[in-house]
């Protein structure tokens, strides 16, 4: 990728997070966590500790804690993957026929969304019950995006140089093919022939600005099944205890 002051910055600041950064992550999932607490609660006091069973108490505790636990992860996925972008945003030079390079940005891509899936299949186990399906619901859309964003962050820096590529090559394209239009004209045998300008622009213009193609997209798209498989293997699971106990 280059060995530029911006590459040589980012990749100096690797792994580094700011601790007020993390601080203000874990803080608001810590906020967010209390705030659905007493959202979902009706009729009593969800922190009244001598009300509420054992299973509960450890809900309440644990349930800041996980949630801080994720937005501190959310947190530095922006900030690795931001980092990544600027990476790869004034590549100086970049064969469009030839991506294989930057394919670790798509497998990084992808781990950041199989993370963020995992995460809502752990959680939505706390959520299993009558009272939580709309927060469940909520939730896994939430993180739906988030994996998305996860997805396509790594790829913001190398999209914009791909499209940079692509728009100078497109110019030379309607450049090349006026000057074949007035060689035509004047009845002059140029060195090139509309015909392969006309073909290489059309090649140009069908290479996608997003790095991945559609196996990456099917991918991607199982992961969303994750949380439904893990709410169906818990279910499972809850009526063979049951039966047997």
């Amino acid at each position: 990728m280059g060995s530029s002051p911006t590459v040589k910055a980012a990749q100096a600041l690797a792994g580094q997070h700011l601790g007020w950064g993390i601080a203000t992550a874990a803080l608001v999932g810590t906020l967010v966590s209390v705030y659905a607490t007493n959202m979902t609660t009706v009729g009593s006091d969800p922190w009244d500790w001598q009300r509420t069973g054992y299973d509960t108490r450890w809900m309440r505790i644990l349930g800041p804690i996980f949630s801080a636990w994720i937005t501190c992860f959310l947190y530095v996925l922006v900030t690795e993957s931001s980092r990544l972008s600027r990476m790869t945003e004034n590549i100086e030079s970049l064969d469009l026929f030839d991506l294989q390079p930057y394919r670790p940005l798509i497998r990084q891509g992808l781990i950041n969304a199989l993370l963020t899936i995992c995460l809502v299949s752990i959680f939505s186990l706390f959520l299993f019950e009558p009272g939580f399906v709309a927060l469940l619901l909520g939730l896994w859309v939430i993180f739906a995006i988030c994996a998305w964003l996860g997805l396509m962050l790594p790829l913001r820096g190398i999209r914009k140089t791909i499209r940079k590529a692509k728009d100078r090559e497109l110019a030379w394209c309607a450049q090349a093919l006026q000057q074949a239009r007035l060689e035509l004209r004047s009845g002059v045998t140029g060195t090139q022939s509309m015909a392969n300008i006309a073909a290489y622009q059309t090649s140009i213009d069908n290479i996608r600005s997003w790095p991945f193609d559609n196996p990456t997209l099917v991918r991607f798209a199982l992961y969303l099944l994750i949380p439904v498989g893990s709410v169906v293997g818990s279910v499972m699971v809850e009526r063979v205890v049951d039966a047997l106990f």
